[in-house]
């Protein structure tokens, strides 16, 4: 804040002389805003796609939600298991 007031000042200053006439060839630039170049592309590598297995939980598990864990690379819909898990789940892709 206080460099946009103190360039703004500097103006003022600078053409307050040039009308005066006190100096003939002031140069006088105006400061431009430039916008942040840094841009944004679709150049970042393709992340790896990410198995998980889904296993419902059984009926007797207070528990609603299913068993997620991460998975080898196989077919989508195969089935795989979880350690520590009872069951047997899907293999699904990780969004």
């Amino acid at each position: 804040m206080r460099t946009i007031l103190s360039a703004l000042a500097l103006m003022l200053t600078c053409s307050a002389a040039s009308a005066a006439g006190w100096a003939t060839e002031v140069p006088m630039s105006l400061i431009q805003y430039q916008p942040n170049t840094v841009t944004r592309s679709n150049d970042r590598p393709v992340r790896p796609q990410r198995y998980i297995c889904v296993v419902p939980p059984r009926q007797s598990d207070d528990r609603t939600r299913p068993y997620v864990c991460r998975a080898q690379s196989g077919r989508v819909g195969g089935t795989c298991r979880c350690d520590n898990v009872v069951g047997t789940g899907r293999l699904d892709l990780d969004d």
